[in-house]
This record gives structure tokens, C-alpha cells and sequence, in this order.
């Protein structure tokens, strides 16, 4: 009767302790970067002594400990797609009918940590999927942007009398670009997709024509040159530069100052991006997450979009973000064909 009671008091034990993760996952709305930071003190009420995991994130990795390390662990990989995990959960030595309730405890939260991942996915793919459907509508408003600007730049051929200079010097050097990035976005929407039409392009002359169209003073040192869809590293660089545009428009006090960094390597360019005056970034995480977004009115897409177009184009795209200084985009294009 006594072995009886003592095994009941261990299921009931493990559980409530169940119970407790799935309820902080649930409140966590099934965040697994989160639920990963905040796992650990219900594991600890088991008896478990310790937990490490490392965490790809849409091309982000993070990494955490907790508790001690020792020599009896429980290894689980598991990956769905842009995600994948890598937990050791450090167990204590036990015995019979408390290993098994171990055990069923770590599977259960093994099974959470599965579950996230393709809760997120689904999420992602749903949203995609609602997308989709906008496409004939911004094809329709894409095409009349795209005639306009038309319009203006064959007017600037020849202006007329009146008009300021300055302006039209402004005008000239802007709206061809404005007119490639439209017809760009329109070739998207209709699945023209500009493939091998790579070029040798100068990545310091491709910055400073994105700086000026988003009217953004921008620093630059060093000199490089790739082979790319000049369309694709607009598109690129829109997302990136833009960013910086975006919190200048805010209103904050602080005006960016945005410093880019060329450097020429043996078979690949490497492009850095900061803002010396920038914060540093709180959720490093989601940097490339589909549609997250801190600003209220962001979709969420810019970042995730531009890494996607990046490793199309055979580079990568990452971000050092420090705990206490601006993060830092780093850009790797191929050097060659």
C-alpha cells in the first residue's frame, strides 16, 4: 500500500509539473523561443539538474543554459523546415519507476517543443497563403504606378521653362530608379522572375542610389563588386537601407547615421551595415521572422524576404546584434558567375 500511495504521489507529481508547461506554453501563445527561455523552472520542480538548446530561427541562432550539466542527459534534434533544435535535458540518476516517470515527462515536453514548431510553420504558411490573394489587386494599382512614373520621366526629357534646376537635377538622378523598382515589384507579383540575368555590378554605386531615393545619409568605405540581378540587389538593399529610412521617419531624436562597410574577399564581397546610432535590438530572434514586426504598421516581410532573395542569389545574410550596441547586417554576395 505504501509502494502504491508513493507511486500515485509521483504521477500526480509529474503530472501537474505537465500540466504547468503545457499552460505556460499556452500563455506563451506556443512561442518556442520563448517557451525555451521560461521551461526551466517546472523542469527543475521534476528534478531534472540541468537543460541546454540551441535554436535556428528563420536563419537566427540562440542559445541558452540552465541548471548543471552531467553525464546522464536526454538528446532530442528535432526540425521542421526554416527551424531546427537541439535540447539536452540533464537528468539525475534514477531507478526503475522514477526513470519511467522521467521519461514521460521529457517526451511530453519534447512533444511541446515539436508542436510550436509547426504551429509557427502553419502560421506562416496560412498568412502566405492570404497573401496570395491580394496579387491581382497590387498587380492593378502596380501598373498604374508604374504608367505614372513613365509619364514624369519622359516629362523630365524635356522640362518645362520655370522649373528649378536643382529640382530637376534631383528628379533625373531618382525616378529611373523609382521606375526600375516598380516594374521590379510588378515582374514579382507576375511570377517573371528574372532568372540568370546576372551582371557585374558596383555594390558602393547600388547604395548610394538606394540612400538618396530613401533620402538617408549614408557612410561608405571600402569598394566591391558582384555578379547579381541588379532587380534582385535593389530589392535587397530597399530592405535593409529601408529599415534605417523608416526610423528616421518616426520622429525620434536621434538621427540614423549609417555607416557601410565593403569589403572585397578571395571568393565572395561581405557587405556591413550599422547604424552608430542605433539601439540595440531587444528581439534579435526575429530579425527574420515572417511577419513579426516591432513597428505597428509593419508587415513583417521586408527582412525574411531579403535573406530569401539572398541565398537565391547564392549569398547569406545574417545579423550580429550585441546586448548593448546597434546590431550589425551582414551581407555575403558571391564574387563570381
Amino acid at each position: 500500500m505504501l509502494a502504491t500511495a508513493w507511486l500515485l504521489w509521483q504521477a500526480r507529481r509529474r503530472a501537474h509539473i505537465t500540466s504547468q508547461l503545457v499552460s505556460l506554453n499556452e500563455s506563451l501563445s506556443f512561442d518556442l523561443p520563448d517557451f525555451l527561455r521560461k521551461c526551466w523552472k517546472p523542469l527543475s520542480q521534476a528534478g531534472f539538474k540541468g537543460i541546454n538548446w540551441q535554436l535556428s530561427w528563420f536563419g537566427t541562432t540562440l542559445s541558452n543554459s540552465e541548471g548543471v550539466e552531467g553525464n546522464v542527459f536526454i538528446q532530442r534534434k528535432l526540425e521542421v523546415e526554416e527551424i531546427s533544435l537541439v535540447v539536452n535535458l540533464y537528468d539525475g540518476p534514477r531507478r526503475f519507476e522514477q526513470r519511467y516517470f522521467s521519461t514521460i515527462l521529457s517526451e511530453s515536453f519534447f512533444l511541446l517543443l515539436h508542436m510550436d514548431m509547426w504551429i509557427k510553420l502553419g502560421t506562416v504558411q496560412g498568412a502566405f497563403a492570404q497573401t496570395a490573394k491580394l496579387t491581382v489587386f497590387l498587380q492593378h494599382d502596380m501598373k498604374n504606378l508604374v504608367q505614372l512614373i513613365s509619364l514624369v520621366a519622359e516629362q523630365l526629357e524635356a522640362p518645362a521653362q520655370g522649373n528649378e534646376e536643382k529640382l530637376l537635377i534631383s528628379l533625373r538622378a531618382v525616378m529611373p530608379s523609382l521606375m526600375d523598382r516598380s516594374e521590379r515589384f510588378l515582374n514579382t507579383l507576375s511570377s517573371q522572375v528574372h532568372q540568370g540575368q546576372r551582371r557585374l555590378v558596383d555594390l558602393g554605386d547600388a547604395i548610394h542610389k538606394t540612400a538618396k531615393i530613401y533620402d538617408l545619409s549614408v557612410t561608405l568605405s571600402g569598394s566591391a563588386q558582384t555578379f547579381i540581378n541588379e532587380l534582385t540587389l535593389n530589392s535587397i538593399l530597399d530592405n535593409l537601407i529601408g529599415n534605417y529610412a523608416d526610423q528616421s521617419r518616426i520622429g525620434t531624436e536621434v538621427t540614423p547615421e549609417v555607416q557601410v562597410r565593403l569589403e572585397d574577399l578571395e571568393d565572395h564581397v561581405e557587405v556591413a551595415i550599422k547604424d552608430s546610432n542605433g539601439a540595440p535590438c531587444l528581439w534579435p530572434e526575429r530579425l527574420f521572422e515572417p511577419f513579426w514586426s516591432d513597428k505597428g504598421t509593419g508587415l513583417g516581410i521586408g527582412l525574411y524576404h531579403a535573406r530569401q532573395q539572398v541565398m537565391a542569389a547564392g549569398g547569406s545574410l545574417r545579423a550580429l546584434a550585441p546586448s548593448e550596441e546597434p546590431l550589425t547586417f551582414i551581407l555575403s554576395l558571391p564574387k563570381n558567375l
